[in-house]
């Protein structure tokens, strides 16, 4: 998505594009994470809505239990301000732990693990919780949904109880953050677009639209709208700005996601009480403070001596734990079928050329051979992707997939039976 600069500056964009969506759809909300850029939307949001006469702003917060206590009084502060309709959930459901072979996925607010529980549950009466969620919301429950279920349907939930058509979900996304946000606001796959900030994702919910009113803004816009206004906001990344880190490093969201993994180190400097909790409530959080920030999960891995790829391949295929072996060798299935159906069967390659030992082979034979990087596979990109615990396999574009999803969802039952 090329930047096309305008005389317009992105707060008078943000605002322009906030009222049309309040104005177009039958109702809207704000997801909110407890961030800077959720920060400044409710803030902008709740500015037009009072123009448009349209308070109070329903605003939802889905409460992941591992979150910094900063980020707790800074949420609870918005959702007590007079012109927000507050929502905060706190809904067992699977997280991502991108730092464990062994406990792949952690339930959020599990029952059975309540004496471990990192923080106590919220009381306001405005949370929502396992006991006291109402019946029009729980319809939606998938609770072996790695994508939380609960901020996926919200918006059907409110379209189902206001008896509407349409509902608006402004959320706080900015394409500057990652590269995956930006492919995420990019991306026409599966959408309708009402413009280049307001979509319906047509596989999800069909009545929810999503608007990024603040896509554009880079970080020095949104540093720059708290010193002017001098507003609220969630005081962490001062902690974390003295500290040194770069803003592509201060994250206050999911503290194990296969993203926000590689800034786990920093819990233990900002709230070392809390860390304490994390260690004894999430398999592997020790291991991921001390190597998810290091060359361990970037840059070349080494293999023994006197061995090839494909040999070291097998050694970590059997040291992995069953249902950790059981994931990777299905990716790697799948990526093996993908090759032979598209290169060998309908291009006649021959698997002893797409097929290569480490990753300089299959650079030298794309050199030799005059074929795209992209015809190649390597032992060694496969030994990475263990190493490195990229479960998902990204490298090679997967997703979540539905057989992943039945897999987390026994894994829980199996979880449940034992605890």
């Amino acid at each position: 998505m090329p930047k096309n600069y305008k005389e317009k500056n992105v707060y008078d964009a943000a605002i322009e594009r906030i009222e049309e969506a309040i104005l177009s759809f039958d109702d809207f909300y704000v997801s909110f994470s407890g961030g800077k850029d959720s920060g400044i939307l409710i803030n902008l949001v709740i500015q037009v809505a009072r123009k448009l006469n349209r308070l109070p702003v329903k605003t939802v917060f889905s409460d992941l239990e591992v979150i910094f206590k900063e980020t707790e009084r800074y949420t609870k502060h918005i959702m007590e301000l007079p012109e927000v309709e507050p929502y905060w959930l706190c809904i067992e459901e699977l997280d991502d732990n991108g730092s464990s072979v062994y406990q792949r996925y952690f339930k959020i607010w599990d029952k059975t693990q309540k004496d471990k529980w990192v923080r106590p549950m919220p009381n306001m009466p405005y949370v929502i919780n396992d006991n006291n969620m109402p019946p029009e919301f729980k319809k939606y429950m998938k609770p072996e949904n790695l994508e939380y279920w609960s901020l996926e349907n919200f918006g059907e939930y409110l379209c189902d109880i206001s008896n509407i058509d349409n509902i608006c979900n402004f959320i706080g996304m900015r394409s500057t953050e990652s590269y995956g946000r930006h492919m995420a606001i990019a991306t026409k796959k599966n959408r309708i677009k009402k413009n280049n900030h307001t979509y319906l994702t047509k596989t999800v919910a069909p009545r929810t639209w999503t608007c990024l009113p603040i896509y554009d803004w880079e970080h020095t816009d949104v540093w720059h709208y708290y010193a002017i206004t001098r507003k609220d906001y969630n005081r962490v990344y001062d902690s974390m700005f003295r500290m040194g880190l770069a803003y592509s490093q201060m994250r206050t969201c999911s503290a194990f996601g296969e993203e926000q993994k590689k800034s786990l180190w920093i819990w233990q400097f900002i709230e070392p009480e809390t860390w304490d909790k994390m260690v004894q409530r999430v398999a592997g959080a020790n291991f991921g403070k001390l190597y998810n920030h290091t060359n361990i999960n970037r840059g070349k891995i080494k293999k023994p001596k006197n061995i090839t790829w494909k040999d070291y391949l097998e050694i970590l295929m059997k040291e992995l734990p069953p249902l950790t072996r059981e994931n990777f060798k299905e990716k790697f299935d799948i990526t093996f079928r993908y090759h032979k159906t598209m290169y060998q069967d309908k291009e006649n390659i021959s698997p002893d050329i797409y097929i290569q030992d480490s990753r300089k082979a299959a650079r030298l034979k794309s050199q030799e051979t005059g074929l795209s990087i992209k015809y190649f596979i390597s032992y060694e990109t496969l030994c990475s992707a263990i190493i490195k615990r990229d479960f998902v396999f990204k490298k090679y574009g997967f997703g979540y997939s539905n057989k992943m999803s039945e897999r987390i969802k026994k894994m829980e039952e199996k979880w449940d039976s034992v605890l």
